[in-house]
């Protein structure tokens, strides 16, 4: 008696078990085909309908096509999901769209039109290396936005100003008791 009645109710939890994956299972399979098809109404993606997966895809796509601004947009929102590796990448991305048009202003309307979009570029990147140090991919980028568009020595501290004092040449040389 006690075997079947045990037997029955490892069967139920199993069903239910199985059930749950199944539901699942179809939900990963809807955001998929929502993902490999684009998303058709903004308004599902501003209201927060879709998943922030969906949400990084159709980004990528609209980097991809062109749309900054929307891309942008997306990755902004992507950015304050619960998913660090998401949010991460999101900003990396961002990083990469930026530094990207700011090469392309660079080369048709000059440097003083490309700096802040560099700027922005390099922001992201140092952005991404504040919560992970060890993401290579944004400390190469960040490199190759330095060398492209270098900080200014007055805002990166590299160089004292002119009228600094200099302690080693000011300092007398003697010895304090030492013998």
């Amino acid at each position: 008696m006690i075997r079947p009645r045990w037997l029955a109710v490892l069967l139920a939890a199993l069903a239910i078990a199985s059930a749950v994956d199944g539901l699942l299972l179809w939900q990963a399979q809807q955001w998929n085909r929502v993902i490999a098809g684009g998303v058709t109404e903004a308004g599902e993606m501003a209201a927060g309908a879709l998943p922030p997966e969906a949400g990084f895809a159709e980004a990528y796509r609209a980097g991809r096509a062109g749309d900054l601004q929307t891309a942008l947009n997306l990755y902004k929102r992507v950015e304050q999901s619960d998913s660090l590796e998401l949010s991460l990448a999101a900003r990396y991305n961002s990083g990469n769209l930026y530094l990207e048009e700011a090469l392309e202003l660079r080369d048709s309307d000059g440097e003083k039109n490309a700096l802040p979009m560099a700027e922005l570029a390099k922001e992201s990147y140092r952005g991404v290396l504040r919560r992970d140090s060890r993401y290579w991919d944004a400390k190469y980028n960040l490199e190759r936005a330095l060398r492209a568009f270098p900080d200014s020595a007055a805002q990166s501290g590299l160089e004292p100003p002119e009228q600094a004092e200099r302690a080693i040449t000011t300092m007398r040389g003697f010895t304090l008791g030492l013998p």
